[in-house]
């Protein structure tokens, strides 16, 4: 096992730094490191982007792998004729829905609406 100690540092030390100025910013009002505007915009459209890619793979991961207690619940309230109409979407029904909103969040020219 290769362990490097030089890298161990340098991160440590980049780590420090950054948290000495995050600390110098809050507390004891330094000068803050201002940002352009369109790097700002850019960096809420990548929060809501990993947001919306989050979403969507545990849809996905749901759909594909479907939980079998809400499986068996399905089934047990089918028999009895128990459901109530349109209490609970299915996994394909929050699948498409998160599709839908990530393709309306982000315009129709992105991949998100295109699929």
């Amino acid at each position: 096992m290769d362990f490097n100690f030089k890298k161990l540092a340098s991160d440590a030390t980049g780590l420090f730094n950054r948290a000495k100025q995050y600390t110098e910013e809050t507390f004891l009002k330094g000068e803050k490191t201002e940002l352009d505007p369109h790097f700002e915009a850019l960096l809420q459209r990548a929060d809501k982007t990993e947001n919306h890619t989050r979403q969507l793979l545990s849809c996905i991961e749901s759909y594909l792998q479907p939980n079998p207690t809400v499986r068996m619940e399905d089934v047990f309230y089918e028999k009895l004729e128990l459901r109530k109409e349109g209490s609970r979407m299915n996994n394909l029904e929050t699948l498409a829905t998160a599709m839908s909103e990530a393709g309306e969040e982000f315009g129709s020219a992105t991949p998100y609406a295109l699929s």
